[in-house]
C-alpha cells in the first residue's frame, strides 16, 4: 500500500471525527465574531427603553444617579446610537461556562479613573439584555440561561472610558 492510499484509508475512518472538529472550528469562528447588541440579545429588534447607571471608582468615586430613557427622551438618540456602535466578539467557551456555577467581580481593586457601567435596554414583553463593564472585563446577561456570560472588547479598558465619558453629559443633564 503507497502512503496516498494509506492517508485516504486514515481519512475514511476518521472522516466523521474530522467532521465534528472542523464543524466546530467553523462554529466557534462564527460564534466569536464581531457582534452588536442584537445579535447578543436576539429577541431584542428594537429597544423601548435603556437604562443606564454609571459609577466612576476609586478614592474619588462618584455615583451618577440611575438614568431611564426613552423614545421621547431627547437623549434617546445620542443615548442608543452610542449602544448600538459597540462590538462585542464572545468567547466560544460561553455556552459551557452557562452551566458552571455563578462567579462575580468581587475582590477587585479599584483605582481612580476605573468605571462600573450597567446599560439594560429593554422592550416589555419583547426583550431584554443587561451589559456591563467594571474596570477592564465586559459581561453580558444570557438570553438563555439568565446568567452573566464574558465578552471580549477591543481596547477592554479604552472602550469603557470613552463610554464613561460619552455618557456622563447624558447622566449630568435633568
Amino acid at each position: 500500500m503507497n502512503k496516498k492510499t494509506a492517508l485516504m484509508t486514515r481519512l475514511k475512518v476518521h472522516w466523521r471525527a474530522l467532521a465534528v472538529v472542523l464543524a466546530l472550528m467553523l462554529w466557534a469562528a462564527w460564534y466569536a465574531r464581531p457582534a452588536d447588541i442584537y445579535t447578543l440579545a436576539p429577541g431584542l429588534k428594537e429597544a423601548d427603553a435603556i437604562d443606564i447607571s454609571l459609577r466612576d471608582l476609586g478614592g474619588q468615586g462618584r455615583d451618577y444617579p440611575l438614568k431611564c430613557f426613552s423614545p421621547e427622551d431627547p437623549e434617546w438618540d445620542t443615548a442608543l446610537e452610542t449602544i448600538e456602535a459597540l462590538r462585542f466578539r464572545r468567547p466560544p467557551w460561553n455556552p459551557l461556562l452557562q452551566f458552571v456555577p455563578k462567579h462575580s467581580f468581587s475582590g477587585r481593586v479599584t483605582h481612580d479613573g476605573d468605571q462600573h457601567i450597567l446599560l439594560s435596554l429593554y422592550k416589555p414583553g419583547g426583550g431584554y439584555i443587561q451589559v456591563q463593564f467594571f474596570i477592564d472585563e465586559w459581561t453580558y446577561s444570557s438570553p438563555h440561561s439568565n446568567r452573566n456570560l464574558t465578552l471580549w472588547v477591543t481596547d477592554s479598558r479604552e472602550t469603557g472610558k470613552t463610554l464613561a465619558e460619552a455618557f456622563r453629559p447624558l447622566l449630568e443633564s435633568d
